[in-house]
């Protein structure tokens, strides 16, 4: 990957940020690739691999895709799991930093894939997003892109005047983020340290919404219920029992409105409510208006925590993916399974569940049951560089803020929070 220390170094930029980095190219006609081409060797892959392990392994290795760009028109065609997943088979155990160059028009079209490589190691990152002469590639496309990835991971080999306007809109902090609904809350808030505890968690409340969004930051928590099949998603308010639900849809509008950064954290009662609850934000998204973090979560039956009256954890996972993948999947255990604690068995099924998963998980823990057993839980942070964890309570979070800080957040009372703030930066 480019050394954007060395650049810094040199004078040529003056952050890590790899969109002021100026690219040049050898070959400036089409003439003059085609006679760069044609005095190559072909090498199939595997041999062309074999080769710079044997001859120049302290090299980046920046293999590409063959990409043919048609108007949505005439095909969807894009890049696909399949393409990303085995090019990342290939190269995975590979020692040298490798980087991937994506041709930027089709690029947002398949973030959830890139996304999902951009995480899976530091040794990974996308070098240039490279534009084609005749692509129709869109200012909102690139800030698209940048919002939902980290700013030192990719370069950007677009044609002007698009390069000079995505520039200046980029580098405006004042602007309206366009961020990816199941990209990390920890690159979304940005907090300090990468410190999942300083990431502010609300429950939803009816009085002064607009006046609290304008003035508060974090993930709000919304449940949501449906009065029967035919009415719309409806958000409760558990502070205020005998206020009249407000439509999901409606107070998803007034969180999205804010030019503050919030996220959306909900928490959906049954099978029905899961179901509108995504054809809404699918709308929302379709629309492109869909530009904060969105978790999904309910208590599932799975294994050895099967229990009646619960949605089956497969059909959770498939709705999902069948409805609107582009979420954090946010699974729990329910309550009556965890009188001693998140045993082993326990952990290991919830594992087995969400094997295979592309989307962030973020298992939601309950810190009195984890008081009780904590350590098999730790396996759950292990098992994937995107999982993460999120307590709800007070007791037996130290355990766990012992072994990991970034990836554990804490959903917590105001007085609790206060405490456990602390407690921790006064220890």
């Amino acid at each position: 990957m480019l050394d954007l220390e060395y650049l810094m170094y040199q004078g040529e930029i003056k952050s890590k940020v790899g969109l002021l980095v100026t690219w040049y190219h050898a070959a400036n006609s089409k003439s003059e690739m085609e006679e760069a081409l044609n005095s190559m060797y072909l090498l199939y892959f595997l041999g062309f691999l074999k080769f710079v392990q044997n001859k120049f392994p302290d090299v980046t290795l920046s293999p590409g895709w063959v990409t043919l760009y048609l108007p949505p028109i005439i095909s969807n065609r894009t890049y696909t799991r399949e393409m990303i997943q085995q090019m990342y088979d290939l190269l995975k155990d590979l020692p040298q930093k490798i980087t991937y160059p994506a041709q930027a028009v089709m690029t947002r079209s398949a973030w959830s894939h890139f996304n999902w490589l951009l995480q899976q190691s530091d040794r990974l990152g996308i070098p240039a997003l490279w534009q084609g002469k005749s692509d129709p590639l869109t200012l909102e496309d690139l800030l698209f892109i940048r919002d939902s990835s980290n700013p030192e991971k990719i370069y950007y080999d677009i044609f002007e005047p698009l390069l000079s306007e995505f520039k200046q809109a980029a580098l405006n902090t004042n602007r309206k983020r366009l961020f990816y609904p199941e990209g990390s809350i920890q690159l979304y808030f940005q907090p300090e340290d990468f410190d999942g505890l300083l990431v502010n968690w609300y429950e939803a409340d009816i009085s002064s919404e607009k006046e609290f969004f304008s003035s508060n930051s974090g993930m709000v928590t919304l449940k949501i219920s449906v009065q029967d099949s035919s009415s719309f998603p409806q958000v409760a308010f558990p502070k205020s029992p005998t206020q009249f639900p407000l439509e999901l849809e409606d107070y998803m509008n007034i969180i999205l409105a804010s030019p503050n950064p919030w996220g959306v954290f909900l928490k959906t009662e049954n099978q029905d409510a899961l179901n509108k609850t995504l054809n809404v934000l699918s709308r929302i998204y379709d629309r492109k208006a869909l530009n904060v973090p969105v978790w999904i979560s309910m208590e599932v039956s799975y294994g050895n925590f099967s229990m009646e009256a619960y949605i089956q954890g497969k059909d959770f996972l498939n709705t999902i993916n069948d409805i609107f993948p582009y979420v954090t999947i946010a699974p729990s255990w329910p309550a009556p399974v965890l009188d001693s604690g998140y045993t082993e068995i326990l952990v290991q099924d919830m594992l087995m569940l969400c094997e295979g998963l592309w989307q962030e998980v973020s298992f939601q823990l309950n810190t009195v049951a984890l008081g009780k057993e904590w350590l098999s839980s730790v396996k759950l942070l292990q098992a994937s560089p995107t999982n993460t964890t999120q307590n709800k309570g007070y007791t037996g979070f130290m355990a766990m803020r012992s072994h990991e800080e970034n990836r554990i957040y804490y959903r917590l009372q105001q007085d609790y929070r206060d405490m456990f703030l602390a407690n921790v930066f006064t220890s």
